[in-house]
């Protein structure tokens, strides 16, 4: 479900920022990164890099995270720009390269992320002979369809910057790019159910925490393919946390299951008054609408069979974006049953939606 990464960022963003200040933010954030020039010389040798699996023996199936570890090796408190990388359908950090080889020397398939859109930057501490840790997923770069040893080699150009001697946390007057590198091993065994189970139910219960939810735990349990992690995020779509919703509904749209389907049904019925943290009423009627449309593209690329013609029963929701994916979904139906809903929907009271449902009867009726 490509869009939803993206879809999650921006919708957080319109609750959280106002345009005004984003603007102000970027200005600063820009103004401050071009200045003075020459005020920080770095080169490649004061700096250690090192790429460490979480674990050093996975199964197949078995999402990990790396640890790309900077150390700076000099006397002098640094910043490392991270961000500004990460708008993509997975929210996979495109500043690095990440390649896995196998013994035979060919290179494990990678997903297919679509088109970047870059994102917000900002810099972070990284204080004399200390060190600065990237964490990056490796089923973002890595499809691992066979056990075997592999190699896993990470490439990233840092940008490094000075930071002021009272505060190493403020943004860097003036950046030095340097290329890095690092590499490690990683084992993959055959899948072991027990094994899997109970990282399912390890992973499961840190995503659900309630005082410190693990958002990479929320990931690994997303990237399992195994319907053990349904009762997990069936109890995370019945959260009043906006996040958590949009995560249970993208992990249920991929099975073929009467529970799941039952969760994607509930997530369509999502009203403002089931979300917390909004300040205004219309900024929870705008949370709600994100929210069910996130459902209707779940409902959309769901394999069980009432999916479909459930989220055909919604093409009056009066979210635009619920109305669109109807009619997307339209296009992959026979034009017997497609044309109807379109003729219906053409006449639909917003010129985005009727437009665009004009726009796929004229390609069904050639």
């Amino acid at each position: 479900m490509p869009r939803y990464p993206a879809l999650r960022f921006r919708a957080l963003v319109q609750q959280l920022i106002t345009p005004v200040f984003l603007f102000f933010l970027l200005l600063t954030l820009s103004s401050q990164y071009l200045q003075a020039q020459g005020s920080i010389t770095v080169t490649q040798q004061q700096f250690a890099v090192s790429l460490v699996p979480d674990k050093p023996v996975i199964m197949l199936d078995e999402p990990v995270y790396l640890s790309f570890i900077v150390r700076n090796l000099t006397d002098k408190n640094l910043t490392v720009i991270v961000g500004g990388d990460y708008e993509n359908s997975q929210g996979r950090p495109e500043s690095f390269s990440v390649i896995a080889v196998g013994t035979d020397g060919k290179p494990v398939a990678q997903p297919d992320l679509g088109t970047g859109m870059g994102g917000m930057s900002w810099p972070q501490k990284l204080p004399a002979k200390r060190s600065y840790t990237f964490r990056l997923f490796l089923p973002h770069w890595a499809t691992f369809s066979k056990a075997g040893k592999y190699f896993i080699t990470a490439v990233r150009t840092l940008s490094i910057g000075k930071a002021k001697a009272q505060q190493a946390d403020i943004p860097v007057k003036e950046r030095t790019d340097i290329p890095v590198k690092a590499g490690a091993n990683i084992l993959v065994i055959p899948t072991d159910s027990a094994k899997m189970e109970k990282i399912i139910a390890d992973s499961g219960n840190k995503m659900l925490g309630e005082k410190d939810p693990s958002v990479e735990a929320t990931q690994i349990m997303m990237k399992i393919q195994d319907s053990r992690v349904i009762p997990y995020f069936l109890k995370e779509i019945k959260t009043r946390d906006y996040e958590k919703k949009f995560y249970a509904l993208e992990a249920l749209s991929r099975f073929n299951d009467a529970s799941a389907f039952a969760a994607l049904k509930y997530g369509m019925g999502t009203r403002a008054t089931d979300i917390d943290g909004d300040t205004t009423a219309a900024l929870s009627e705008k949370s709600a609408d994100n929210i069910r449309d996130c459902a209707a593209g779940a409902l959309a690329n769901s394999p069980y069979p009432a999916a479909i013609p459930f989220l055909l029963t919604k093409r009056h929701d009066r979210s635009i974006g619920v109305r669109n994916t109807i009619i997307q979904a339209l296009e992959k139906m026979k034009p017997l049953e497609a044309i109807p809903i379109l003729q219906e929907m053409a006449h639909d009271d917003n010129p985005g939606v009727s437009d665009e449902a004009k726009r796929y009867l004229k390609m069904m009726q050639k």
